[in-house]
C-alpha cells in the first residue's frame, strides 16, 4: 500500500466522522496538507495527481460542521502549493514543469484577487518552478519561460518589499542552469538561451538586490559558452574573459574548471592560466587534463564554497587507464601482495603486548 493512499484514506474517514454528532473530528488544512506530502514521498508515479487533487478539493474551501455549532472553513495555504510544485520538480513525467508553472500562475492570481489570501508565492516556489524547467526536457525554449519566472518573483518582490520574494543567488543559477541545457534546441532557441545568460549573469555581476556571482554562476554561465556557442575566437574570447574574471574573484570551482576545458582547445586553456598567474603548467609542457583544482593558486579558489570545490574531471578530458584486469578477453592471474615484515609488527603500545 502506498504511503499516500492510507493517508487519503484516513482524511476520507475524518470526513465522514465529522458529519456524526457524537465524534469531534474533523479534517483542516494541516490534515489536508499532510495528505499531499503523504503523497509527494511515496513514490508513485501519478503521486503529483494525486497530491494536485487533493489541493483542487482545498481550493473549493470545503466546510465540516463543528461540535458546538458553526462550520469550519478549510483554506489551502502557500505550503499547500509549495508541496505540490516541489512534487512536479521532481516528477519526470514529460510536462511535469508546464504543470508547477500552471500552480504558481494560480498562486499569483488568488494572492492578487484576494486580499485576506494565505497563498503569497515565496523563494520556495519560485525556485521549485525555475528548477522544473531547468530539468525539463520537453520544454521548448525554457530558457526564456526561466526568465520570466523571475521577472515575476521581481515584480512581487518590488512591489510588497518582503523578504520571503526577494530573489537569491540560487534563483539566477537555476535561470543559468536553465539556459545551458537548452542546447538540444533549433539556433533560434540557443541563441535566445545565450541572450538570456548573458542578461542574467550581467544582473549579477552589477549586484542586483546586493546579490554577486558565485562559483556555480561562472560554472553555469562557462557552460552556456560550451553548449550554445560553436568552436571558435568568440566562443575562445568570452570563455577566456569569464574565466580571468572568475581567478579574479577567487570562485574557480570545480564545475568552473571543468567547463572552461571544454570551453577552449587545450592549448588555449594552458595559456590562459598562465595569463591568470599561474604558467607552471604551460612551463612544464603538462597536458591540459592533468590541471587539478588542488594544483591551482588557493588566490583562485578562496572564494569558493566548501560544496563547489569538487573538482569532477570530465572522462573526456581525464587519461584513460588501461586495464589490468584482462588480457584478449582472459583475466590475469592476481599476485599476492608482498609486504615488508616491518609493517607485519604491532608494537606494544598499540595493544599492550609484542606480536
Amino acid at each position: 500500500n502506498v504511503a499516500g493512499e492510507k493517508a487519503q484514506s484516513i482524511l476520507l474517514r475524518m470526513e465522514a466522522l465529522s458529519e456524526m454528532e457524537i465524534y469531534d473530528v474533523r479534517p483542516d488544512t494541516i490534515t489536508f496538507n499532510t495528505c499531499i506530502k503523504a503523497w509527494c514521498n511515496s513514490g508513485h508515479p501519478d503521486a503529483p495527481l494525486k497530491a494536485e487533487g487533493l489541493l483542487r478539493k482545498l481550493e473549493t474551501n470545503p466546510q465540516y460542521p463543528k461540535q458546538k455549532g458553526g462550520m469550519l472553513i478549510v483554506r489551502p495555504n502557500r505550503l499547500s502549493f509549495n508541496t505540490c510544485i516541489n512534487a512536479w520538480a521532481k516528477s519526470r513525467k514529460p510536462k511535469s514543469a508546464v504543470y508547477a508553472e500552471n500552480l504558481l500562475i494560480r498562486m499569483i492570481k488568488s494572492y492578487q484577487s484576494d486580499p485576506f489570501s494565505t497563498v503569497k508565492p515565496d523563494v520556495i516556489t519560485f525556485s521549485s518552478v525555475l528548477n522544473a524547467l531547468a530539468k525539463s526536457k520537453a520544454t521548448g525554449f525554457k530558457a526564456a519561460k526561466a526568465q520570466s519566472v523571475l521577472n515575476s518573483m521581481i515584480t512581487l518582490y518590488e512591489d510588497d518589499g518582503s523578504s520571503n520574494t526577494k530573489p537569491n543567488v540560487i534563483c539566477y543559477n537555476t535561470v543559468l542552469n536553465a539556459c545551458a541545457f537548452s542546447a538540444h534546441g533549433g539556433p533560434d532557441e540557443r541563441k535566445q538561451a545565450l541572450s538570456v545568460a548573458v542578461e542574467t549573469f550581467n544582473d549579477l555581476r552589477h549586484g542586483k538586490f546586493g546579490l554577486s556571482p558565485d562559483a556555480v554562476s561562472y560554472g553555469n554561465m562557462l557552460k552556456c559558452c560550451a553548449n550554445l556557442m560553436p568552436p571558435g575566437s568568440y566562443r575562445t574570447k568570452m570563455a577566456s574573459q569569464l574565466f580571468a574574471s572568475c581567478c579574479n574573484d577567487g570562485l574557480v570551482g570545480g564545475m568552473c574548471l571543468d567547463e572552461i576545458r571544454r570551453g577552449v582547445t587545450p592549448k588555449e586553456f594552458l595559456q590562459l592560466l598562465a595569463k591568470c598567474g599561474y604558467s607552471k603548467p604551460l612551463n612544464q609542457g603538462r597536458m591540459a587534463h592533468s590541471v587539478q583544482l588542488r594544483h591551482l593558486p588557493r588566490a583562485f579558489t578562496k572564494n569558493v564554497k566548501a560544496g563547489d570545490l569538487k573538482d569532477r574531471q570530465r572522462d573526456s578530458y581525464a587519461p584513460k587507464k588501461k586495464s589490468n584486469s584482462t588480457t584478449r578477453g582472459r583475466k590475469q592471474k592476481e599476485h599476492p601482495v608482498l609486504r615488508r615484515p616491518g609493517l607485519l609488527i604491532e608494537q606494544s603500545w598499540m595493544s599492550g603486548k609484542d606480536v
